[in-house]
């Protein structure tokens, strides 16, 4: 079984682009040997990511995660049990509000009702504001 969780942060007020790809950069370099897979959107002001892989991976990602300087208030919104993972080949794909393919992709996938209407939430809350 795939674990999987989709959790919602703030970023830190000094966070700019080069950060995010920073972060991007440290995942699809480190991701491959943990053996998750996901995305990150990020909007200017909170991030929100999906993680995929064994239930230990994540919970150790999880520890690391939540100890970055680079966000706070991090909140988990889902979690779920997968027989397969839904982005095998995303180390960690960045998908920006504007970004419609990896946008496309990921509201294609088959995701957990609940989890689907996180992500719309998300990107609605952006958009209104």
């Amino acid at each position: 079984m795939i674990s999987s969780l989709l959790y919602s942060s703030v970023a830190s007020t000094h966070v700019d682009s080069g950060d995010v790809f920073a972060i991007i950069e440290e995942s699809a370099r480190n991701n491959p040997q943990r053996q998750v897979t996901g995305f990150l959107i990020y909007d200017g002001r909170e991030f929100l990511q999906y993680i995929e892989g064994s239930a230990m991976a994540l919970e150790s990602l999880l520890n690391v995660l939540s100890g970055d300087y680079r966000h706070h208030s991090v909140r988990i919104l889902h979690r779920a049990q997968r027989e397969d993972r839904l982005f095998p080949k995303w180390k960690m794909r960045r998908a920006g509000l504007g970004a419609e393919d990896e946008l496309a992709a990921i509201y294609h996938a088959d995701l957990p009702n609940e989890m689907r209407a996180e992500i719309e939430r998300f990107g609605a809350q952006r958009k209104a504001a």
